[in-house]
């Protein structure tokens, strides 16, 4: 009987264990955006009536970029995947990874080009021009902050995201 309710109870602890890192990673995922489209906001400096127009059309090019991206994972782990299993690589699939790589490069530019060109009328020129580089330079914000966080959660002296001189749009 003890032998049975533990054994109960391990299954339960790893069940429990297993299944909140997938709803951690989409909540930490749905904060991400939620940060994002409030520094865009802020950045971009836009009206209700703009964010109305502006944010349907962003969520959708990001959805088109993050299936690139995804697309781009796959083809890595399974390059990864042979090296690792010791699979010879030919040229010839050296040159179709490439391929296949750059054209999904290509189309992240023409996405992204046709993304602010879709904007004019919506946007003004300076807002436009903003975007252009503004999710590099959240990321690299965002990462410069994640690295001045001590591993037990301690926060070290750290450059705020609005201190003058430090915020990049500025």
């Amino acid at each position: 009987m003890k032998n049975t309710i533990l054994s109960i109870m391990l299954l339960s602890v790893t069940m429990v264990i297993g299944q909140p890192e997938q709803a951690v990673v989409k909540e930490k995922k749905e904060k991400m955006e939620m940060m994002m489209a409030w520094k865009l906001t802020e950045h971009l400096k836009l009206t209700n009536k703009e964010a109305e127009k502006f944010f349907p059309r962003f969520r959708e090019h990001r959805e088109t970029m993050n299936s690139f991206t995804d697309k781009e994972k796959k083809l890595n782990a399974e390059i990864k995947e042979k090296i690792e299993r010791g699979d010879a690589l030919s040229n010839n699939d050296l040159d179709k990874l490439l391929d296949e790589l750059s054209g999904l490069e290509r189309k992240k530019i023409k996405e992204k080009k046709s993304f602010i060109d879709g904007l004019e009328g919506h946007l003004n020129n300076v807002q436009r021009a903003k975007l252009i580089g503004f999710e590099h330079r959240f990321r690299k914000d965002i990462r410069e902050e994640l690295k001045h966080h001590k591993k037990d959660g301690e926060k070290r002296d750290r450059p705020q995201f609005n201190k003058k001189g430090k915020h990049f749009w500025k």
